[in-house]
């Protein structure tokens, strides 16, 4: 973690690497390049659904949200309401196969994958995130408790 720009440089320099060699596995195989994207998609929709979802049972709720910077005003709710449908839409038909008939050779693996990381990611936090893990909203000014710090390992 670089402090003075409060950046963590080398996970960057990573994921970007890593994020390069994902994209030339187009130049060697088509279905793994589906696979791969229908894998992003799941994983980007899901985690949108989610904070959709959340902003979307307050404005139902009628719920205060936080102060904003922005606000769509009426238009919010059929906005939140149309993203979180369109987005189910397409997790559903991103976990199509790409040709008939369907064999394990042409299945679209990328549900198998997005549901096996979920299952890891599951066990992870309760062996050990439960117990280590600090909430961001901890760290908004005028809700941080003294002696909170950023989170350890």
């Amino acid at each position: 973690m670089n402090h003075k720009w409060r950046v963590p440089f080398n996970a960057v320099y990573l994921t970007s690497f890593i994020g390069g060699i994902f994209c030339l596995i187009n130049l060697g195989s088509t279905f793994g390049f589906n696979i791969v994207v229908s894998l992003t998609l799941l994983a980007l929709l899901s985690t949108y659904m989610i904070s959709i979802g959340c902003v979307l049972r307050k404005r139902i709720l009628k719920e205060d949200l936080p102060p904003a910077r922005w606000s769509l005003g009426r238009l919010g709710l059929p906005v939140n309401a149309f993203a979180f449908c369109y987005s189910f839409f397409v997790i559903v038909f991103s976990c199509f196969p790409t040709e008939l008939p369907v064999g394990l050779d042409t299945a679209n693996w990328a549900p198998a994958v997005w549901a096996g990381v979920l299952l890891i990611a599951l066990a992870a936090y309760i062996m050990h995130g439960r117990s280590h893990y600090t909430a961001p909203v901890l760290f908004v000014e005028g809700r941080k408790a003294a002696g909170v710090g950023l989170q350890s390992t």
